[in-house]
This record gives structure tokens, C-alpha cells and sequence, in this order.
């Protein structure tokens, strides 16, 4: 079987947030945030995170066999008008290696290409050699940019983009 990747639909929020949390306990130090900090969000937070805004936000969803297995979003105009900001992106263990990660990223290329966006960046921990190899695979350079991840400044973020 195949994963489908599709747009999360609004209703699918406690979904979206049990995948989220899973993915910040899975791989802590991929992500700006924290569990503990995304695991007091409020309902609403969640909801507004499934539903997402034209043009503006958009979270995508690999699944099989009604599984989640992955997750990316798209933000628009971050971090400049005509750009888009990858964020979020996740694949759980059991679905590694499978193309999975480049599905979502190529349908947070689509969205961000039908949404009239130029560039796509992301931020990617200096440490993640996998998710950096993914990266340069789907066409991302490094663009020299660094900075602290928030919640372990030791650690380094490095800005990666692909022009669309």
C-alpha cells in the first residue's frame, strides 16, 4: 500500500495535534518548539492549525490505511512577500525511507507555487543529516544563513531554499 498525501481537513485537528506531539517527543531537537510547549496549546490552536488560511498556511498530510505517517506545512509570505516557509515537517519511524518526506515537500511546492510563491525556505537543525540529505535531494541549497535553535541554543539552524 501507498501513502496518499492530501490537505488536512478541519475536523482532523485532534489527529493533526496527536501526530505534532508525536513528532516533538520522536525527534525534539528537529523543531523550534517543544513538546512541553505545544502540548498546553488550547483546542482552538489545533483547530486553527487543520482548517488553515488561502494562501497562507496549509498543512499537509501523508496517510495509509487511515494512518497518519507524516505531516508538512507551508507558510506563506515567511519570511518575505513572495516566499514560503516550510515548517513542521515530520515522517513517523515505521514510514522512513519510503518516500514519503518528498511526497510532502513536493505538495508544499505545489501549494506554494499555485499561491504565486517564488522561493521556498526552511530551517533545518545542523545536526539532522538525514533531513539535510532530503533537502538537497528536492533541490534546496544551503544559503549560509545560521541561527540558535530557540530552544537549544548550542544547536544550529541552518536556513536552506529552493527557488519555484
Amino acid at each position: 500500500m501507498t501513502a496518499t498525501v492530501r490537505p488536512v481537513r478541519p475536523e482532523e485537528w485532534p489527529a493533526l495535534r496527536d501526530l505534532r506531539l508525536r513528532a516533538l517527543r520522536d525527534t525534539p531537537f528537529a523543531f523550534g518548539s517543544t513538546y512541553e510547549g505545544e502540548a498546553t496549546f488550547p483546542d482552538d490552536v489545533w483547530r486553527a492549525r487543520a482548517e488553515g488560511l488561502e494562501g497562507v498556511r496549509a498543512t499537509f498530510v501523508a496517510e495509509e490505511g487511515g494512518r497518519w505517517l507524516g505531516i508538512a506545512t507551508g507558510l506563506g509570505d515567511d519570511p518575505a512577500p513572495g516566499s514560503v516557509m516550510l515548517v513542521g515537517m515530520f515522517v513517523a519511524p515505521e514510514a522512513r525511507r519510503r518516500g514519503i518526506a518528498a511526497t510532502l515537500v513536493e505538495a508544499v511546492v505545489d501549494w506554494a507555487r499555485a499561491n504565486g510563491a517564488r522561493r521556498l525556505e526552511l530551517d533545518v537543525t545542523e545536526t539532522n543529516t538525514a533531513a539535510i540529505s532530503l533537502y538537497q535531494r528536492a533541490g534546496f541549497a544551503d544559503t549560509g544563513v545560521r541561527a540558535p535553535l530557540a530552544h537549544t541554543p548550542s544547536l544550529m539552524e541552518w536556513r536552506m531554499a529552493r527557488d519555484l
